[in-house]
């Protein structure tokens, strides 16, 4: 059960509030979206950038919540509603989730990365689901509003939750440590993702940290051991137990004999208990390090590691990030969630190991502030070097991967720069013929969904 069963009374205090009005009833669950209010929850009142869910209060209370939080006055009819008043909602929900984190005794994984961090943490959540009852983030609910929410719909009986925290500012993993106090950690990696934010790969990397700071001594860790930040990495966590994992010599858990293909990858992960082979029903040289990142910190936690490995042999991939779909004969890569410079090259490299004729759709990767122009012309580089037979880039900062593809070695006529997503579609439409395998990936912001809804209009997306 993931009830709070909290009064009114009680989220006032927690949050230090001021009950307004009572009205007795005990709050279940808490929401932020007055269309998906159901009886009994607290509906949370926040104020964005570009909305005031204030707005919402009453049309909330009409659908069954038993209380409000909120930090107006002119709140209008509160009908039968709790209300409690506080200076800011967001601090008082995330104040709620600290309340409630002291409370379930859950252990605490907290996983964060460049890339591959939801892929992750799902791999994690999927072993640790084999050993016992195991709660997790839901879609994207990793930020400073979402892993507050996650915490108060943990289970109270789940033995184990694992969290994802992403962040593009300094400081921001931090705060979320503060509010789920996890009792061991994952970094996947330390990638240029949101470069453009940070300034430089070492500033990711101190960013990435802060989800060792606050650990218990003694607190389990799995490292990047082929990152060239692992000493800093190491440093911060010099207290936790920590071990690395990677390709190179000296990691502790170390992948060996690789082998890909378009369907699935295996290796051999050399352990501190021996060597283990390690399949995977779902493909790329990435996807063999978010697996050793989860088997590393489940060892370490004390699953046993012959059941995860036979664990991770079900496991299937999040939805559009490299999910793979056959559609009349047409091989369909869908990695349209989000995309950075280390995520391209890890779908190029995929995508150049498949059979027959290879289109690649790329979009721009966004966050990138002054490197952005050279990223990109690396991206046309190692387009140009993947075998592809067709190379279509949607945005503006693209143009400079077309330039770069075609000083490359591409065709001209093989490199083609398109305006929008329905341009786009209209021009795949004569393309995309049976052997054909279509790589579709681009920041989130550019919609890529679009170019596939237009093409396979039956085809559903779960862009969480």
């Amino acid at each position: 059960m993931n009830n709070l069963n909290y009064t009114a009374k009680q989220i006032a205090e927690i949050c230090d509030g001021k009950l307004i009005k009572d009205n007795g009833k005990t709050v279940k669950k808490v929401c932020i979206d007055s269309r998906k209010v159901e009886k009994d929850d607290l509906f949370v009142a926040l104020i964005g950038e570009t909305h005031d869910a204030h707005k919402f209060v009453n049309s909330s209370i009409q659908q069954g919540a038993a209380a409000v939080l909120v930090s107006s006055d002119e709140l209008g009819d509160t009908l039968d509603a709790a209300v409690i008043k506080v200076s800011d909602t967001l601090t008082a929900l995330q104040k709620l989730a600290q309340a409630r984190r002291k409370e379930l005794n859950s252990f605490f994984v907290a996983v964060t990365g460049s890339n591959g961090k939801t892929t992750t943490r799902s791999m994690i959540t999927h072993i640790l689901s084999g050993f016992a009852q195991c709660s997790t983030t839901t879609g994207n609910l990793n930020n400073h509003i979402g892993l507050p929410l996650t915490i108060l719909g943990i289970d109270t009986e789940s033995k184990y939750s694992v969290l994802e925290m992403g962040m593009n500012h300094p400081g921001e993993i931090r705060t979320l440590c503060s509010i789920a106090t996890p009792d061991a950690a994952v970094i996947s990696n330390v990638g240029p993702a949101h470069i453009g934010i940070l300034g430089s790969l070492e500033n990711i990397a101190k960013a990435k940290s802060e989800i060792l700071e606050q650990l218990k001594p003694g607190s389990k860790v799995a490292l990047p051991g082929d990152s060239e930040y692992i000493d800093l990495l190491k440093k911060v966590a010099s207290k936790a137990d920590y071990s690395t994992f990677g390709e190179k010599e000296n990691n502790d858990y170390r992948i060996t004999e690789l082998n890909m293909r378009a369907e699935s990858v295996d290796f051999v992960l050399v352990t501190p208990v021996g060597k283990k082979k390690v399949e995977l029903n779902l493909a790329g040289h990435h996807n063999a390090f978010n697996a050793a990142a989860a088997l590393t910190i489940c060892h370490k936690i004390g699953c046993d590691l012959d059941k995860s490995i036979e664990r991770l042999k079900t496991f299937v991939p999040v939805g559009a990030r490299m999910e793979r779909v056959n559609k009349d004969g047409v091989e369909i890569l869908l990695d349209c969630y989000n995309a950075n410079p280390a995520s391209m090259q890890e779908a190029l490299r995929y995508l150049s190991i498949c059979k027959g004729k290879k289109i690649a759709v790329l979009g721009d990767m966004r966050e990138l502030g002054t490197m952005s122009d050279e990223l990109h012309r690396k991206l046309g580089q190692q387009a140009a070097s993947s075998g592809l037979d067709l190379l279509v880039c949607v945005g503006e900062c693209v143009k400079n991967t077309v330039d770069a593809a075609i000083d490359s070695g591409m065709e001209p006529n093989s490199v083609i720069l398109v305006n929008s997503c329905e341009d786009t579609a209209d021009l795949l439409k004569g393309q995309l013929k049976k052997g054909v395998t279509v790589l579709f990936k681009a920041s989130r912001g550019l919609h890529f969904e679009k170019i596939v809804h237009a093409l396979w209009p039956d085809l559903k997306m779960d862009l969480h």
